[in-house]
């Protein structure tokens, strides 16, 4: 699939049924950016043969202004329930992390924050056997 700036973002890994969304050194500034990156995800997903995928998300040096956090929240929360099997996140910076957590209290789902990549995907395997897949 080559649809533009953001093909770098999205990778599947099919025999594991994981998503892996590359949102490392990422800066979402305001809405409309947010619009055309989760536009771009849910092209990916559409063009990749499967509705529903566990969700792998880098948030290694991501910056969410705080113009952006509402849309952000929004969209990554309608993406989730229309297409995700489960979702964790991992290098998420320490503000960044709190204002996940707090948003999870408020909204009831378990943010899934780990410091590497590794304990994300084993939290996966985790999910996967739970589900009985």
């Amino acid at each position: 699939m080559n649809t533009g700036k953001y093909d770098y973002m999205v990778d599947f890994h099919d025999a594991l049924r994981v998503m892996e969304v590359h949102f490392d050194d990422l800066v979402f500034e305001n809405s409309a950016m947010v619009d055309e990156i989760y536009d771009h995800i849910e092209r990916a997903i559409a063009s990749s043969g499967q509705s529903k995928w566990f969700f792998l998300v880098n948030y290694k040096n991501c910056r969410i202004y705080e113009t952006a956090w509402i849309r952000f929240s929004q969209r990554g929360k309608s993406l989730n329930i229309a297409h995700s099997m489960g979702s964790v996140r991992f290098a998420v910076r320490e503000d960044l992390g709190q204002t996940i957590e707090n948003s999870a209290k408020k909204q009831n789902f378990d943010p899934n924050l780990f410091n590497s990549r590794d304990e994300a995907l084993a939290e996966i395997e985790r999910m996967r056997q739970a589900q009985g897949l």
